[in-house]
């Protein structure tokens, strides 16, 4: 059939039949045993340029037809076939799920060809033929072909690797491809499977209709080819993260790092995965090839994002651009262009030109745009758009680059307000990191105490249902700034009573309302609540050590405890008390989780006889969560408690020994101190005066020395807690996640 099918396409060549008669001819006798012959008829220049536009499509299918296409493309009418191409890109329907990624790549049918070429493939093909055609076009406008090219293959494209390489090499032949390509990875020599530019030493037939190219036409082409790749980049990093802003941290944080047991963080996935690496590789040439074409001044990619475009009218609509002006750069393209710029620069050194920006402006004009946007809009930041406001807030703080010019403090408060959110709402663990350690930062390096002071305290008391996981943020903020003022010896609202007293309502608020909920209602308050109790708790804990006794007004512990900590306990023991009358074989996890929060193991055991009485295994095992929940406002107690002790001890002294200089705490009298011993799983209470009336107080006329018995109060204190954390207040966070 072959042999018949060869002699028929040979024997009725031109001039035998004419070149509309000898085209069908040749569609009916088309299969892939004919293609070694028919590209050999090919090279006849003549015949080539009248039938070779129309073989295109005819061509495609075919999985060893790439050989002949690429002699249409060499010697047919590259105005007719270029038209041609375009057409057959825009009739693909590429699915980025089907991509033959490295693992496909590398797989054991790797060598086997597949019986039609995949969309992906046709679109590498066709690629390539643009890159040998658009150099043969000789017009007096090239950038009106140049144009329906690009936005033919811009609308096909898909973001996979294979298609993604196919666009590199494309780029690199029609800009002129002024430096080699990147030397790939030993994954990414899998993924192309044609010639990535076509070779110099084939002949190519001149333009039949060649003219001499307009003088602006040079520019229009540049700018053309510079928005396209921005385009072509913002399609790729929406697809397929890079991770800056955790990779960032990494390096300039790495003991602030989240690491998880058992995984690898994003840095060391991205230096050990071949997949991961390949996708740095592909970023950094598509970045290569921007800065080849002109595109690195970081002016001209912020005015390209921030520029208000007129919305032209219809009448006014031009086909094709008259000016370099007229064609817009893709906004989410150049800002990743920034990203990745400043992220090569610390991830792998490059010594590129390095965006001369500041936190305020012109990152707080970045996160405006992109993050609180258009009211009217209901499109979402994507994830890259999120990672790359990050990772260049994350490499201007690191530089130390805070503000130029003057600075408003409501400009200072939405810019934390909107880094803030991230922390809260973004789905990506490490990308809520990442966005807390930057808004921290911002935040601490603000030179005036009482501007941190009032973001801290309208954080803690946002009433705005998105504000209220910012709280534990907001806790974490106001304990690292009393550590900073102690440790620089400051004199500001930190180092004294004013900011505990300033936040003192929002952090400790009234629970007394708690009572009045049901027992289910309960349950799900104390669930919802649990990271701003935990955190409470934990801040409560650190503010009872001696170190930072000075920052606590007179009065402050023993209203905390009556108002805030007395009824969250007593809500907990009723919430224990109904679980324990419930049937617990197999309880939801809401209420699991709520009963491991019990301080009397009898009743998990019950819980755990009831489930293996039933045949099962015990529901829960994990009692992580909640029980440091019940450890945290008991180790919140004992340190309360501590201090108070201690306090009553400096009284006894100062009566016994007559010592006035021994200055007491009038807030906290030792008829208010009470000490608690456990017994029997509860607290019983003893007050201080029963242990003075144990001891022989000397007149009060004649003061004599201290004696053993004057320094026996001390031995009944026990040890000052020497931690100043329970639970990290992130973690607490990450824990509800």
């Amino acid at each position: 059939m072959s042999a018949d099918s060869i002699a028929a396409i040979t024997e009725s060549l031109p001039p035998a039949s004419d070149p509309l008669t000898y085209l069908t001819i040749l569609e009916s006798h088309l299969t892939p045993e004919i293609l070694p012959t028919l590209n050999s008829i090919l090279q006849d220049t003549e015949l080539t340029q009248n039938i070779g536009w129309d073989l295109v499509h005819l061509l495609l299918p075919f999985p060893d037809s790439a050989e002949c296409l690429c002699t249409i493309a060499r010697l047919g009418n590259p105005r007719e076939v270029v038209l041609k191409v375009t057409e057959e890109l825009r009739l693909l329907r590429l699915d980025p799920d089907r991509e033959d990624d490295v693992e496909e790549a590398v797989g054991p049918n790797a060598g086997e060809s597949p019986s039609e070429p995949t969309d992906i493939d046709k679109f590498c093909i066709l690629a390539k033929l643009l890159s040998i055609l658009h150099p043969r076009i000789k017009t007096k406008f090239p950038s009106r072909f140049l144009s329906t090219s690009l936005i033919a293959l811009l609308a096909a494209f898909r973001p996979s690797n294979q298609a993604t390489l196919a666009v590199i090499s494309f780029i690199h032949t029609i800009s002129g491809r002024k430096r080699p390509p990147l030397p790939g990875r030993e994954s990414s020599r899998y993924l192309l499977t044609t010639p990535s530019v076509p070779n110099p030493a084939d002949p190519t037939a001149p333009d039949p209709e060649a003219q001499d190219e307009d003088p602006e036409e040079a520019a229009i082409q540049t700018r053309l080819l510079q928005s396209f790749l921005t385009h072509i980049l913002e399609d790729f990093i929406n697809a397929n993260p890079l991770f800056w802003s955790t990779r960032l941290l990494e390096s300039f944080e790495p003991t602030k790092l989240l690491k998880r047991d058992g995984k690898k963080t994003e840095g060391e996935r991205f230096r050990e995965e071949p997949t991961l690496q390949l996708r740095d590789t592909i970023v950094g040439q598509l970045m290569a090839l921007v800065r080849d074409l002109g595109l690195s001044d970081d002016s001209i990619l912020l005015d390209a994002i921030f520029k208000l475009d007129s919305e032209p009218s219809d009448d006014n609509v031009e086909e094709y651009p008259s000016s370099p002006d007229n064609i817009p750069l893709s906004r989410s393209g150049s800002l990743y262009l920034i990203a990745s710029s400043v992220f090569s620069s610390v991830i792998f050194g490059t010594k590129s030109l390095q965006p001369k920006m500041t936190i305020f402006p012109d990152h707080a004009k970045l996160t405006a745009y992109f993050l609180d946007g258009d009211e009217e809009s209901s499109t979402e930041p994507s994830e890259a758009i999120i990672d790359a406001i990050l990772a260049i807030g994350l490499w201007l703080e690191h530089n130390n680059s805070f503000v130029s010019g003057p600075l408003d403090d409501q400009d200072f408060h939405e810019h934390l307000r909107s880094l803030s959110l991230l922390s809260a709402m973004n789905p990506k663990p490490p990308m809520r990191y990442a966005a807390h350690v930057l808004t921290s930062a911002i935040l601490h390096a603000h030179p005036i105490d009482r501007v941190r002071l009032t973001f801290i305290s309208e954080t803690l008391s946002a009433e705005d249902r998105l504000f209220q996981p910012l709280r534990v943020s907001a806790i974490t903020w106001l304990k690292e700034e009393i550590v900073t003022a102690d440790e620089r010896l400051s004199q500001n609202a930190f180092a004294s009573p004013t900011a505990l007293t300033s936040v003192q309502s929002y952090l400790f608020p009234d629970m007394s309302h708690l009572d009045r909920l049901s027992n289910e209602q309960l349950i799900e308050k104390l669930l919802q609540d649990f990271p701003f109790h935990m955190s409470v708790i934990n801040f409560l804990f650190f503010v009872g050590s001696k170190q930072y006794e000075h920052v606590v007004a007179p009065g402050t512990i023993a209203e905390v405890e009556a108002i805030y900590l007395d009824p969250l306990q007593q809500a907990q023991e009723k919430s224990i008390q109904f679980l324990d009358t419930q049937d617990m074989s197999n309880p939801p996890t809401s209420v699991r989780l709520l009963f491991l929060l019990s301080p009397a193991p009898e009743l998990a055991h019950n819980a755990e006889h009831r489930s293996k009485s039933n045949g099962r295994q015990p529901p829960f095992s994990d009692r992580r969560l909640l029980s440091k929940f019940i450890f945290g406002i008991n180790c919140a107690r004992l340190t309360m408690v501590w201090r108070r002790l201690q306090l009553a001890t400096l009284e006894i002294q100062q009566h016994v020994s007559g010592d006035t200089r021994v200055p007491v705490n009038q807030g906290n009298t030792a008829s208010q101190i009470t000490t608690r011993q456990q017994s029997s799983g509860q607290y019983q209470h003893q007050n201080l005066n029963q242990n003075r009336q144990k001891l022989t107080i000397p007149d009060q006329g004649k003061p004599s020395p201290p004696t053993e018995i004057i320094n026996r109060p001390v031995s009944f204190l026990p040890p000052e807690p020497t931690s100043t954390t329970i639970l990290g207040d992130y973690e607490a966070r990450c824990l509800c996640d």
